[in-house]
């Protein structure tokens, strides 16, 4: 994992802690809902990033230690996947071009 990658989920548990804080912290009212606000946001793009991996979930061995990561950290918490992924596209083009190769050979 880059330091680049390591410092945003660092900062992304920040985020967390101050939304948790603005919850139940005892100034809340002082807070004001914008961290509630800030933290639905994020949340939601976080599920819709889960349920992203969920449809790559037939090609990925995923447990839940995945999903609640992505949950956490979002995007960050995907690099793995996306280059697992990636490897795996690069695989179907190579046996997909083999076999057009063997279908446009002429028949002896």
């Amino acid at each position: 994992m880059n330091i680049i990658n390591l410092a945003m989920r660092l900062i992304m548990l920040l985020f967390w802690f101050g939304v948790i804080y603005a919850i139940v912290g005892p100034d809340f009212k002082e807070v004001g809902t914008m961290p509630l606000i800030l933290g639905a946001v994020v949340l939601v793009m976080h599920i819709l990033q889960m349920l992203m991996l969920k449809q790559a979930s037939k090609f990925l061995n995923l447990t839940a230690k995945d999903y609640l990561l992505v949950l956490v950290f979002g995007s960050f918490a995907m690099n793995h996947h996306r280059a697992r992924l990636k490897e795996i596209s690069e695989e179907n083009k190579q046996i997909n071009a083999k076999n057009r190769e063997k279908k446009s050979q002429p028949k002896n």
